[in-house]
């Protein structure tokens, strides 16, 4: 059918399903309970057109130019807009009349500033949508269901996301730099080797908080992110391996604001976290085994039963963090600062590095320090003063120089430690297994033997 041209018209009621309508134009056409169904409108103009109530459900939209134009409800369930301009085009939606293009195909689509925007009552119908690389920069998507949406390599610089249902959406490799998360229903959506630079969310929450298990950040660019009250428990932050080229991608984490935050049982094996800050927030049972937390803020913090085994913790502070039960076998907290700190016995230094630590009225009851070492030549004296560590095991540990005055390591094992030099002032060692410990030179003023 040759192309027809309906520009400037009002068009009421017409049907025009299940016909050839490719390169037509519809420009500033008025448009009310128009049918489209199954049409073919490749490389059709609807610019500036008035769409009210029209169904275009399964119409072939290739390469349409819909830019400026106004969405009055509608359905375009399953249409395909691949490649079409729907720049600045808006939408709305009225009870009973809610803009719908479920299941549409809107790959490599130009949405840069369209408004399909709407309200959490009638929220506009987007589940199942295909964005592969799509541009929406700076679109408006608040309210918007995006359930099982797909936005891989799209662009959402700039896009507004508030209020949106992001469930079981697959956004690896999207752009969301300075895009806006607030009130995010959060679940089970990919973001590998997404760009969330400088992003901040708040107040996300999760649809079910009790599975959040397929949430995943692997690989992405989260460099200065900003995160409020965000509950992402069970998330996997760990490194992206591409599965044709093996080429491994690192989640960089470094410099994030995570105060307050809930990532208990996540996944931060080997991520880069150095200076970000973790401030009262829940990493109970995260796996953190690995993870550069070097400079990492992470005061008051929940980390009973993390792994913590082999990470970098230079220069952390930890003070007052809970590490009932945490592994931190072989770890480094070289200067990290655990003052006011608890563990307990199922807490695991053994072999870690605590040279010039800070364990000032810690607690660490029953915890193992086996052949740990707090000593290093050059660097400040590690502070243990106060520290509770009765029933500890300091087997072979390396305690030179450390200060421990007012400490107490009653039924504590030092066997064949070393507290050359150490001050051990009114510490009290009632039933503590020194038998090979060297005590040369160490202060022992009013201690408790």
């Amino acid at each position: 059918m040759p192309a027809q041209n309906f520009d400037g018209q009002n068009l009421v009621s017409n049907d025009f399903s299940s016909q050839d309508l490719n390169d037509s134009s519809f420009f500033k056409t008025r448009l009310e309970n128009v049918l489209f169904v199954d049409t073919l409108l490749q490389r059709t103009n609807f610019s500036e057109a008035i769409l009210i109530n029209v169904n275009a459900s399964g119409a072939d939209l290739t390469d349409a130019q819909l830019n400026l134009a106004t969405f009055q409800g509608g359905i375009f369930d399953g249409a395909n807009f691949t490649s079409a301009d729907l720049s600045s085009i808006s939408t709305s939606s009225a009870p009973g009349n809610v803009f719908s293009a479920q299941n549409a195909d809107f790959t490599d689509a130009l949405l840069t500033k369209a408004n399909l925007s709407g309200e959490q009552s009638e929220r506009p119908n987007l589940a199942g949508a295909n964005f592969t690389r799509a541009n929406l920069s700076e679109a408006n998507l608040k309210a918007a269901d995006l359930t099982g949406a797909i936005f891989k390599d799209a662009n959402l610089q700039l896009a507004i996301l508030e209020s949106t249902l992001l469930v079981n959406v697959d956004a690896t490799g999207a752009d969301f730099r300075n895009s806006n998360f607030t009130d995010v229903t959060l679940s089970g959506t990919t973001f590998d080797q997404a760009d969330l630079s400088g992003v901040t969310v708040t107040d996300t929450t999760p649809l079910n908080p009790l599975d959040l298990s397929n949430t995943s950040f692997r690989g992405a660019n989260l460099m200065g992110f900003i995160a409020e009250d965000l509950n992402l428990s069970g998330a996997d932050f760990s490194a992206f391996v591409d599965p044709n080229t093996g080429v491994v991608t690192e989640t960089n984490l470094t410099n994030a604001s995570l105060a307050d935050s809930n990532f208990n049982g996540a996944n931060f094996s080997g991520v880069n976290l150095s200076g970000s800050n973790f401030n009262l927030g829940d990493l109970s049972g995260a796996d953190l085994s690995g993870a550069n937390l070097s400079g990492a803020v992470l005061t008051g913090v929940d980390l009973s039963g993390a792994d913590l085994s082999g990470a970098n913790l230079d220069g952390a502070n930890l003070n007052g963090a809970n590490l009932t039960g945490a592994e931190l076998d072989n770890a480094s907290l070289v200067g990290a600062n655990l003052k006011e700190a608890t563990g307990d016995s199922l807490t695991n230094f053994t072999g870690a590095k605590l040279n010039g630590a800070s364990l000032e009225v810690s607690s660490f009851i029953g915890t193992d320090f086996t052949n740990t070492d707090f000593f290093v030549s050059g660097m400040p004296t590690a502070n243990l003063n106060g520290a509770n560590l009765t029933d500890a095991l300091l087997n072979n540990a390396d305690l030179t120089e450390v200060t421990f005055v007012d400490g107490v390591a009653v039924n504590a094992s030092f066997v064949d430690a070393s507290l050359v030099d150490s001050d051990l002032s009114k510490a009290d060692f009632t039933g503590a297994n020194l038998a090979g410990a060297d005590l040369t030179g160490a202060i022992t003023v009013d201690t408790i033997f």
